[in-house]
């Protein structure tokens, strides 16, 4: 293991990471994941660039996500933002099925091909608004949503079982607040289902919960291979 990777896990150690989230992390050769230009870089806490105008999550704020979820093997995730194809990585060592999606063609592509080579086989790959399926694809025992919400997603956690839980920053665009939600349906009032953590900085979600205009794109599960 290189000094830098050694660097890095010992700064999410010290984050209070729990011991099955940095196993899933080590196991990953972060190097992978992003442009060769990169590669000094990857085992900082800089925010890379990944394509398509948009930059890598911050290393700790992203596994104390995946952490606040307390994931267990046997469950059905979906991931909101795959960006380069890290966080999913960690994600599918950690649960059955991860479905993830992500808004950006070019990004998404990228990631399918990093995963596959990785030889990370329970991944299903979707392009476009989260908010907005144009297929239905069942429900799932977490989401992680790794893009920020000005209010909740109710569209998203709707998708969660019973006893399901998400973790979404939540807020405006210059700060939002980690927020995980479980699904407590003999709960009397909805909002002792939310509790709140860590101050975040995400980019926003795309659709109706953010606050950048984009134009209509449909949901497509992103293809193998292209022409």
């Amino acid at each position: 293991m290189s000094r830098e990777k050694n660097k890095y896990l010992k700064l999410l150690a010290e984050a209070r990471i729990s011991k099955g989230t940095m196993k899933a992390i080590g196991a990953i050769d972060r190097v992978k994941y992003f442009d060769q230009i990169f590669s000094d870089r990857v085992y900082s806490t800089e925010q890379i660039p990944i394509g398509a105008g948009q930059k890598s999550d911050d290393p700790v704020t992203l596994a104390r996500m995946i952490d606040l979820l307390a994931l267990k093997k046997n469950w059905r995730l979906l991931e909101v933002g795959t960006g380069s194809g890290y966080s999913t990585a960690i994600l599918s060592q950690l649960v059955k099925e991860v479905i993830t999606v992500e808004y950006h063609e070019e990004l998404a592509q990228r990631a399918r091909e990093r995963i596959t080579k990785d030889g990370y086989t329970s991944v299903r790959f979707f392009c476009g608004d989260a908010t907005d399926f144009s297929e239905p694809i069942g429900d799932f025992d977490a989401v992680v949503i790794f893009a920020a919400c000005q209010r909740t997603p109710y569209s998203i956690i709707n998708m969660i079982k019973p006893g399901g839980e998400a973790v979404f920053p939540l807020g405006p665009a210059f700060q939002q607040q980690i927020a995980r939600f479980l699904n407590r349906i003999e709960a009397p009032d909805v909002s002792k289902n939310f509790n709140f953590y860590d101050l975040c900085t995400f980019d926003s979600i795309r659709g109706i919960y953010g606050w950048v205009d984009v134009p209509d794109v449909s949901m497509a599960e992103e293809p193998a291979e292209k022409p």
